[in-house]
């Protein structure tokens, strides 16, 4: 069976995760970036997120010779998760839907998962008229769009990754 080709969105999360750079903090290789399997695809035969990441040819090579070993290179994935995540990937996500876009609607009670994006100042919230019940809670969804200062951090998301 030959081995697929590691699918281009699961690829480009990988990449980011990494700043398209190699993903061992000390390294940071930029030349050329290759997807490593962690648990190597011959044993696993799957192309799994939590077991890519990305490394330079040349830790790439000491990776394939054990010379660094899977639970490092799990520390390192994980490093990159929480030394480089300013926001949560859904925040992430979030604004970069919301670059295309004018507005988008919001449910109330999902609030608090777009906190840290909303203290930042990069959206902010409209809440449409008559959406407020009898007893003061939001009833219906508001909508959300992206400030002026949003527009330009997801810009230079785009241009830091080379778009």
């Amino acid at each position: 069976m030959s081995r697929p080709s590691i699918p281009k969105e699961l690829k480009r999360r990988v990449l980011c995760e990494a700043g398209h750079r190699c993903a061992i903090h000390n390294c940071r290789a930029i030349i050329e970036v290759d997807i490593h399997h962690i648990v190597p695809w011959s044993k696993c035969k799957e192309h799994n997120y939590e077991n890519l990441i990305a490394l330079c040819p040349n830790c790439h090579r000491l990776a394939d010779r054990g010379r660094i070993d899977q639970k490092s290179l799990r520390i390192y994935k994980a490093n990159l998760r929480y030394a480089h995540d300013k926001f949560s990937q859904f925040e992430v996500d979030v604004l970069f839907e919301l670059h295309d876009k004018t507005e988008l609607p919001f449910p109330p009670f999902m609030e608090l998962l777009i906190k840290r994006i909303l203290d930042a100042g990069y959206i902010e919230v409209k809440h449409p008229t008559g959406s407020v019940s009898s007893f003061g809670m939001q009833i219906s969804p508001f909508y959300i769009f992206l400030t002026d200062e949003g527009h330009e951090y997801i810009d230079s998301l785009k241009v830091d990754q080379g778009h």
